[in-house]
């Protein structure tokens, strides 16, 4: 009826054997080659993403992120920098260090 090869009746273990006192000395070797072909497909899909470019979908919502702020609240931090120095000074220094707190 189902005449398939029955895996149960092939003993692989004596091949293993054989194959692994063959070629036991290389092991290292194909172990080092395996890593570095490992390492060199990564870097490769590093350097896909990285130089890949957003698709049209993608600009257009990070373009619609961008918060608007209102003309009269620029005008009061304009006319607060020029009636305190502390104030002026104050964004002067966030301007050119945007990250310390």
């Amino acid at each position: 009826m189902n005449k398939g090869i029955d895996l149960k009746s092939i003993n692989f273990l004596p091949a293993i054997k054989k194959f692994y006192t063959k070629y036991r000395r290389h092991t290292a070797f194909v172990g080092v080659i395996l890593i570095l072909l490992v390492y060199v497909l990564v870097v490769f899909k590093i350097n896909n993403l990285a130089n890949a470019e957003p698709s049209p979908d993608q600009e257009t919502v990070v373009t619609g992120s961008i918060p608007k702020i209102d003309g009269k609240a620029i005008q009061e931090i304009q006319s607060l920098e020029a009636s305190n120095t502390k104030v002026k000074s104050k964004i002067e220094n966030a301007r050119n260090n945007p990250f310390h707190e």
